[in-house]
């Protein structure tokens, strides 16, 4: 399996990056000393700075000299490690609540116009002995059905087929301005990350799940100062 990890280094230079990128990560080594308790979601077999999904600079700090890039292009937008401050963390966090505030409309212009639909949690629920049946009831919703015309023609910029498997009811369900936050802190989130103190977390950490995984990686992202270098790379397992 391959993953994002991104790891918090603190405040070193540009040229000891890749030393201290290389001393965080070497306690989680499948292939080194394996540490006790094990932890499987808690290592990697190799490891390699990404050319896609990297972080994106604030306009104004795109020469930025502290920026480490994997190709030396001074004048691209992207770095695979830089200080947090010069890191454009609110742009990801924009472009992704936007996107989500423009499908959540969507969705709710498509419940104004129908009757309101239930989640398929419901059907499954009234037809427990009958999964056949919940199959069957839900997708036949007017509202469902209008996602599902949607989908197939993959056209729609919001309705598609992964919105319609995750069922649209469920995922619209509740405060639109909850929803956001969520997808807001899921932009800026990784598979996993690497801690100042040398702690790997993931989904996995005291079965937290993946919403607080999201939850507590942003919050640990805006407290951690603004010169604490932040690393992307990408894992394999």
């Amino acid at each position: 399996m391959k993953f994002s990890t991104t790891v918090f280094l603190g405040p070193v230079s540009r040229e000891l990056v890749m030393p201290a990128l290389t001393a965080a990560l070497a306690p989680f080594d499948y292939n080194g000393e394996i540490r006790e308790p094990f932890d499987p979601n808690a290592v990697w077999d190799r490891w390699w700075l990404p050319r896609t999904n990297r972080l994106p600079l604030r306009p104004e700090r795109a020469g930025d000299v502290r920026a480490l890039r994997v190709d030396g292009d001074d004048r691209e937008r992207a770095a695979v490690a830089a200080p947090k401050g010069i890191i454009d963390f609110e742009a990801l966090r924009r472009s992704a609540r936007d996107y989500a505030a423009a499908g959540w409309d969507a969705w709710a212009g498509v419940v104004r116009a129908h009757p309101a639909p239930l989640p398929l949690a419901h059907f499954e629920a009234v037809y427990a002995d009958e999964p056949g049946q919940a199959q069957r009831e839900w997708p036949a919703q007017p509202a469902v059905q209008e996602v599902a015309r949607h989908a197939e023609t993959q056209e729609h910029p919001y309705f598609t087929f992964s919105l319609l498997t995750a069922d649209p009811v469920a995922v619209f369900a509740g405060d639109r301005e909850h929803y956001l936050a969520g997808i807001a802190a899921q932009a800026v989130a990784t598979y996993a990350y690497v801690t100042l103190d040398g702690q790997w977390l993931t989904q996995f950490t005291d079965d937290r799940g993946w919403p607080a995984h999201v939850r507590e990686m942003d919050r640990y992202l805006d407290s951690v100062p603004d010169d604490c270098v932040i690393a992307s790379v990408q894992c394999h397992m």
